[in-house]
């Protein structure tokens, strides 16, 4: 996995969560601020959270997408437990600001700030559920107008302070539980990753331990505090 597609999986693991303390008062008549709500009061209700993912990555230039799957863990506050299970296994920890990506493959394990992992502040804050999404992001419905499951229009999210060079995000939320089901990230070089979740469980009493790594005793050991992709 490339810096890049790791940035992306911590960012919008953060998002997933940290949408619950974010989002703007609704407009009556407004359909992306009345969504942004009900997302706002499904989430204010979650102290932790389960779910299966699929991640297909279309990068440029590369005739086929890159598939993987796994399972994410997410505690408030600032916990993160992000396991790719299939093609090979990788795990990401992160305690508030501090990242752990080990590989069992390379026998390595990356160190790591996550506010220097995206070049950006805002995912550790949704991590950290500080801030407003309306003030980190410019939530729109997408250009074109597109809806998901159920009707609900897709969310278009920009940073408000990034640079070209940060990406766009696609949102959609489903209708049942108010929770994300699916989320593209569009980078700068025409690559997108789209992550898909399911059989979410909330509030199961997740234990600190679970996202707890210690780094075995063979593992090289590599700080890398920017983490950054070029």
């Amino acid at each position: 996995m490339t810096s890049r597609m790791l940035a992306g999986s911590v960012a919008l693991a953060a998002l997933a969560l940290g949408t619950a303390w974010l989002a703007a008062p609704a407009l009556a008549g407004d359909p992306v601020k009345d969504l942004v709500k009900k997302v706002e009061a499904r989430y204010q209700k979650t102290t932790d959270l389960t779910a299966e993912f699929s991640q297909t990555t279309d990068i440029k230039g590369f005739a086929k997408p890159l598939q993987s799957s796994g399972r994410v863990y997410i505690k408030r506050p600032g916990k993160l437990r992000w396991d790719y299970l299939a093609p090979t296994l990788e795990q990401i920890f992160v305690d508030n600001d501090k990242v752990q990506f080990y590989i069992p493959e390379h026998k390595q394990v990356m160190l790591g700030q996550l506010s220097k992992l995206t070049n950006s502040q805002a995912p550790l804050q949704l991590l950290q559920g500080i801030g407003r999404l309306d003030t980190l992001y410019r939530v729109s419905q997408t250009s074109d107008g597109a809806k998901g499951e159920g009707g609900l229009p897709l969310l278009s999210l920009t940073l408000r302070d990034g640079g070209p060079d940060h990406p766009r995000m696609v949102v959609e939320v489903d209708p049942g539980t108010h929770f994300l089901r699916r989320i593209e990230l569009h980078d700068m070089n025409g690559n997108v990753s789209t992550f898909t979740f399911s059989a979410i469980r909330a509030n199961t009493g997740l234990q600190d331990a679970l996202f707890e790594f210690t780094v075995p005793q063979d593992v090289e050991v590599v700080n890398t505090p920017t983490l950054a992709a070029p």
